[in-house]
Parts: C-alpha cells; sequence; structure tokens
C-alpha cells in the first residue's frame, strides 16, 4: 500500500529539511512505499526556494507551490487530490507529534478505518504545552462534542491520515479554509459514517507556532457557532421545539395575565391606531433598506434601495418563521442575484447588528434614566454590542473568507459613517418605539415605558431561541409594561409583535413575488 505524508508549509524555512529528513526515515523504517508532498502555502520567507531544492534532488518528494496563501485546509485538499497514496497522511511541520505514532495511524487504514487521527487529550496521551493553550483546547473541544456532536476528545491534533477517497469525499462538504478545516473534516465524517479511530498520542509543543492565540481563538469558536447554527437550520426537531417553546410563553403569559384580561383589553385596542401604527411599521421597511444600501455602498459595492429593500424584507421574513436567525443569510443570497457580493452582504450584516445592539442600548440607557429603573439587560446589550465589534476587529485578520467578511465591515466602521448609521439606527428604533407606543396609547401607557419595554424586549430577541423571537418578546414588554398596568400588558405586547409580523410577512411575500423567488429557495 502506498503512502503518501503531506506537509502544510507556510514560512518554514528553519523547519523544513528536518521535517521532511525525520518524515522520510520513519517511512524507510517502516518498509511503505512512499511520497511525500510539501504543500507549501505562499511562503514569503524563503521556503519554496528550500522545497523545490528537495524535491529536485529526490524523485520522492514533491513540492506544491501556491503564490497567494489559500489556508490551512485548501493547501491540504489540493495536495491530497495529487496524492498517489491510497493513505494520505498529514503532519504539522514542527513534528510536535512523536514521529513513532505514524505506523499506528497507517495500521489503522489499513486495518479498515478511513479516518485516524491524534489525539492529545485521552487519558493514555501524554502532551506537553503552555498552560493557557491547555484550557483553550480542553474547553474548544468540550465546546465541539457539546454543540456539534462529536465523539473525538481531540479534533485540532496536526496528525491525521485518511483513506484518500474517503476524505476526497468528505471534502466536497467542508466549507472552512483554514485552522478549522480539521475539527469540521472530523465532524463530518462521523456525521457520514466514515469508521474513525482516535489514537494517543505523545506529543510536545514545538513553540514557535503560526496559531496567534487570540485571533485564532475567536476565529475557531467563531466556526463552531457557524455549524451550530447551521445544523440549528437544517433541524425539524429544533424547528418543532423551538415553536413550542413560543406557544408555551404566550400561553403561560396569558395565563398569569388572565385570560379574561387579554380578551377584554384586546377589545378595547383603538383599530384606527393599530392602523396607523402597521402604516408607519411599513414605512420603516424603507428605511431598513436605505440604511442597508448605505452600509453596502460604504464598503465599496452598489445596491438600489428597492433591491436593498427587497433583500430586508425578505431575510426579516425568513427570521419570523425560523429560530437561529438564518434570514440574515438569505438576504444575502437575494442580493447576490443582484450583483452584491456575499462577503459584503454578510459584512453589511454584521455592521448593522452592531449598530442595531448600540441604538437599543443608548434608548434603553435613557429610558431607564428617565424612568430611575435598573435593567440588567441594557448590560447584556452593551456586552453583546462590545462581542459584535470585537468580532469585527479580530477576525478581519484572518486571510480567509471569514476575514474577507469582517474586512468589509470594518470599511464601514470610520468616524463618518458610524455617526449616522447610529442616527439612523436610533431613527429606525424609534419608529418602532412609536409602532408600539400608538398601541398603547389606548391604555395611556407613557412613551418612556414603552421604549424602555421595546428595547429590553429587541435586546432578549437577539438570542434566537424561538422563530422571531415570538414569545421572549412578548415576555420582555409585558413583564416591563406590566409594572404600569399589569391587566394590558400582555394584549398591549402581543398586539404589538403580531402587527410587527404580520406587516413582516406580507411585505416578504411582496417582495419574494417581486424578485421570483420562494420561501423554500430562499430558506434552503
Amino acid at each position: 500500500m502506498k503512502v503518501s505524508v503531506v506537509l502544510p508549509a507556510y514560512n518554514e524555512a528553519k523547519r523544513l529539511r528536518r521535517a521532511v529528513e525525520k518524515v522520510e526515515a520513519q517511512l524507510i523504517a517502516l518498509g511503505y512505499e512512499y511520497e511525500i508532498l510539501i504543500a507549501e502555502d505562499g511562503s514569503t520567507d524563503g521556503t519554496d526556494l528550500i522545497a523545490r531544492e528537495i524535491a529536485e534532488k529526490n524523485p520522492r518528494i514533491k513540492h506544491l507551490h501556491s503564490d497567494e496563501r489559500l489556508g490551512r485546509g485548501r493547501a491540504l485538499m489540493n495536495a491530497f487530490r495529487t496524492c498517489d497514496g491510497e493513505v494520505v497522511v498529514y503532519m504539522d511541520v514542527d513534528l510536535s507529534t512523536d514521529l513513532r505514532h505514524l505506523g499506528e495511524l497507517i495500521s489503522a487504514i489499513e486495518n479498515g478505518y478511513d479516518v485516524a487521527t491524534g489525539s492529545r487529550l485521552m487519558k493514555e496521551s501524554k502532551a506537553k504545552r503552555p498552560l493557557k493553550r491547555d484550557i483553550a483546547s480542553k474547553t474548544y473541544n468540550f465546546l465541539v462534542r457539546l454543540l456539534l456532536r462529536s465523539k473525538i476528545h481531540d479534533h485540532q491534533c496536526g496528525f491525521k491520515a485518511f483513506r484518500r477517497s474517503a476524505i476526497l469525499k468528505i471534502s466536497e462538504l467542508v466549507k472552512d479554509t483554514h485552522w478549522f478545516w480539521d475539527t469540521e473534516v472530523l465532524v463530518l465524517a462521523q456525521r457520514l459514517g466514515f469508521k474513525v479511530k482516535e489514537i494517543p498520542v505523545q506529543w510536545e509543543h514545538g513553540g514557535e507556532t503560526k496559531v496567534r492565540f487570540k485571533k485564532d481563538v475567536l476565529y475557531m469558536f467563531s466556526q463552531i457557532l457557524r455549524v451550530f447554527l447551521e445544523d440549528l437550520s437544517k433541524s425539524r426537531k429544533f424547528y418543532l421545539f423551538a415553536s413550542a417553546l413560543a406557544i408555551a410563553i404566550l400561553l403561560l403569559l396569558a395565563v398569569s395575565t388572565g385570560v379574561s384580561n387579554f380578551f377584554a383589553s384586546v377589545s378595547l385596542l383603538k383599530v384606527e391606531l393599530v392602523v396607523i401604527a402597521s402604516f408607519l411599521y411599513s414605512l420603516s421597511f424603507f428605511l431598513r433598506g436605505f440604511r442597508f444600501r448605505y452600509i453596502i455602498s460604504s464598503i465599496g459595492e452598489r445596491s438600489s434601495l428597492k433591491t436593498s429593500t427587497f433583500a430586508v424584507s425578505i431575510g426579516q421574513t425568513v427570521n419570523v418563521i425560523t429560530p437561529a436567525r438564518i434570514g440574515d443569510v438569505a438576504r444575502a443570497y437575494v442580493l447576490k442575484r443582484f450583483g452584491v457580493s456575499y462577503t459584503t452582504s454578510l459584512g453589511a450584516t454584521a455592521v448593522e447588528r452592531l449598530f442595531d445592539i448600540i441604538s437599543i442600548a443608548i434608548i434603553a440607557i435613557v429610558a431607564s434614566f428617565y424612568l430611575r429603573t435598573e435593567s440588567f439587560e441594557i448590560l447584556y446589550a452593551v456586552l453583546f454590542a462590545f462581542l459584535i465589534l470585537f468580532t469585527i476587529l479580530g477576525l478581519s485578520k484572518m486571510k480567509n473568507v471569514v476575514g474577507t467578511i469582517m474586512k468589509k465591515a470594518r470599511v464601514a466602521l470610520n468616524p463618518r459613517d458610524s455617526l449616522l448609521l447610529i442616527l439612523l439606527s436610533s431613527l429606525l428604533w424609534l419608529s418602532d418605539i412609536f409602532v408600539c407606543y400608538l398601541i398603547a396609547l389606548s391604555f395611556g401607557i407613557p412613551f418612556a415605558t414603552v421604549a424602555l419595554a421595546v428595547a429590553v424586549g429587541n435586546i432578549v430577541k437577539a438570542i434566537p431561541i424561538t422563530p422571531g423571537g415570538i414569545g421572549t418578546y412578548e415576555l420582555a414588554l409585558t413583564a416591563i409594561i406590566g409594572l404600569q398596568n399589569p391587566y394590558s400588558a400582555f394584549a398591549i405586547a402581543f398586539a404589538d409583535h403580531a402587527v410587527k409580523n404580520l406587516i413582516t410577512v406580507i411585505l416578504g411575500i411582496i417582495a419574494l413575488s417581486a424578485t421570483n423567488l420562494s420561501i423554500k429557495e430562499v430558506r434552503g
């Protein structure tokens, strides 16, 4: 059985010769027919020259060069596609994993496994590395096991072997091209039914590393969230659970505030005010479209007001009927049909979310100060805004798709655009509050109380556990408005959210018809 060993190399001029020599010596000792491929990924320190020299002197060694950095995952897959071996192995050039385990990897594939991976976190493993990296690794792998339902202990050990036919099939579904590639491959391998073996290894930290701790750790955790949300968007069980949770919260609110009070309060709603509120909320979508179009133009691409408004309407509609906020991605899909790149759309959405949270937090703080009340949710909003900002700034340094998205988002964070976006976002959320105020006028609820209730309601709604935040939004509004009118609070909250969701869906259907799209296609 021929074995192909791939060494991914980015700026590895100091370590490459020694690594190739040691790997080749181990392969010779094991007695396999072999080839070694140096997947040199856009190096700038002369690694390409060294790799070329090594390959020219040894016919068993190939040099695969890329002028631009592709990312770890993409560089590996390019190498796997050119391999001749039935078994393909890759390991980090620092050779942190003891090479005596190479035979165990290859034997696992020979004995019927499709994937074999080294593990630093099994009981039998022996690993030496800095404490902070050890803690980060264990936390990361725990979250992968918990959220992505993996049975592997260590997903990121750079010491893996594959049956070539298996990894080529798995790679068709892998989306990440950089550090998360290892994790995504192992998660998908398990889901596709491939046999995976985890082998405890002796491992020692290799000193110099290409992983930048703060930036790349943040990126890795964001990728866990990405796959988790993708899973949620495809899970019927989660849809049922989320919908059942929304209905349960609404029923609980109705019972706790009094069913008779609810129906009596609904009958007191002034129809003309509800109609005006509906009309005002419809107009706010043009402001949403204008704001999104402005962000897109700040990034450097173009979209008409009509197209941006249609895309926002469709995205909001998908969010109403789906937990996990996949409508934000659906919006990007719509705009792609009109020439706006995915990276720009998603970057603009990240900026939009940042200024939404900032504006809501400002409104909540002002309303709380006026009413002399305290609200924990305001702190949550401030922290959430900082998290989004930190994510944009941190991930913008990545040299992959995520980095491109965040770089584009960062372009719109200049002082002039930021000031205008705060003003537009504040105006948008004040109009949202005024919609609820018009409905609450039937019961004489003060504007400041409504402002705080709607602001907190939307802060809570940002946690995507029910479709469109149904239930959680009403719960927040009922709790705050109920301090002044406990009998009608739920009716006001229910009517406000019903009007907003109904108008959203109607405008979404109109936008879908105008763009020749179906809700099934966009959700998919």
